[in-house]
């Protein structure tokens, strides 16, 4: 993934990370997802909201090379 780029997909699956490791304790709870990107490429990343989202709910995140992806609900306006 290059720096900026966009990435959209659709939920695949998720769940609630309540006890994480040492580099992510700070953030608990929080959202994990398992995203299935457009380009057929399968990822996991953080999502923005407290609950998770519908299983094929279409979500978008901007990366960097070595960042966790965030991923939000992709804006349908």
């Amino acid at each position: 993934m290059t720096p900026g780029q966009s990435l959209t997909g659709s939920v695949q699956s998720h769940t609630i990370i309540r006890v994480p490791g040492k580099a992510h304790a700070a953030k608990a709870p929080f959202v994990l997802l398992l995203v299935q990107l457009d380009d057929g490429r399968r990822v996991l990343g953080h999502f923005s909201g407290a609950e998770p989202p519908a299983i094929e709910s279409r979500v978008m995140a901007s990366g960097a090379d070595n960042e966790t992806l965030s991923f939000a609900l992709e804006d349908k306006s």
